[in-house]
């Protein structure tokens, strides 16, 4: 008897002690309290009931997951940053910026350490549109990474808020252009490719300076956690797990954080050196936080 209740909670005591390792959340994202909004997750658990606790809720997620810097992207307004220097500032947008002199003062002033999250699908643009180029210069002059959308994105949001939104336009081949012409940006794709996967994986095969995270594809939905699951295993398989790393894509559900960490975990086709790369190991390279 004593073999069998050995034998059961041995696994537990395993996958509670995953949340000791650091991680590092490429993908999450913030609000003001303008633009807070409380509504269901996809798995029906509803956003906390207020913008301050809201806050509470998500610093409480961070700590208990041992999340030691997250690349933030605020929805309606400036990056507000926290006490314990775990957000790294971004930069939101679906459209290209209007202003290049505001921009290289954000990026001047420590403002904005990362160009991203860009949805450009959301507003009809791709990356390759001609008026992110002097946008992408910029950060390729500065060092500052660029985050892309790939992917789709929620049902019927082109009638809801974005009648230039095509799911092609999140292609990541789209990117290919950009790619050609900034060998030195720093640039990583947001959900893998989502329904585009494969070309995610083959366009990291073509350029080595391209990384990926995972984002919403953990948890957000089956469909999208079946292309998170095809994704790594075929990354694992083409030798491309050294450029792909960890993404809540938390919006407004601080309760994502654990579920897409324990989404990745159950994959028993990764290693825990193959999880320990995705969760901090590639992004302190690409962050450059071991210099």
């Amino acid at each position: 008897m004593k073999k069998i209740v050995f034998t059961l909670i041995l696994p537990l005591l395993s996958y509670a002690q995953a949340y000791d390792q650091p991680i590092i959340d490429m993908h999450l994202h913030d609000y003001v309290e303008q633009t807070y909004y409380v509504a269901p997750a996809p798995d029906g658990v509803f956003s906390p009931k207020d913008y301050k606790t809201y806050k509470k809720e998500l610093f409480k997620a961070l700590k208990a997951h041992n999340i030691k810097k997250a690349v933030v992207s605020t929805i309606g307004g400036d990056n507000i940053l926290d006490d314990n220097g775990i957000f790294i500032p971004g930069y939101y947008t679906n459209s290209p910026p209007t202003d290049t002199v505001a921009f290289k003062a954000l990026i001047t002033s420590g403002k904005l350490k990362f160009f991203g999250e860009i949805g450009a699908v959301y507003d009809g643009y791709t990356l390759s549109n001609p008026e992110f180029e002097p946008y992408l210069n910029i950060c390729e002059r500065y060092n500052i990474p660029v985050a892309i959308h790939t992917g789709g994105g929620p049902m019927d949001i082109t009638y809801r808020c974005c009648p230039n939104f095509r799911i092609k336009l999140g292609d990541p081949y789209t990117l290919e252009d950009v790619l050609a012409k900034h060998p030195k940006l720093k640039i990583y794709m947001m959900h893998a490719g989502e329904v585009f996967y494969e070309n995610a994986l083959r366009l990291m095969l073509q350029y080595s300076h391209l990384y990926t995270d995972l984002g919403v594809i953990l948890w957000v939905d089956e469909q999208p956690k079946d292309y998170a699951e095809q994704f790594l295993r075929k990354a694992k398989k083409y030798g491309l797990i050294d450029r792909v790393m960890y993404g809540s894509d938390q919006m407004v559900w601080p309760h994502a954080i654990k579920k897409s960490i324990d989404q990745l975990n159950s994959y028993d086709f990764l290693t825990e050196s193959d999880k320990r790369k995705i969760f901090y190991d590639n992004a302190v390279r690409f962050l450059h936080l071991e210099e």
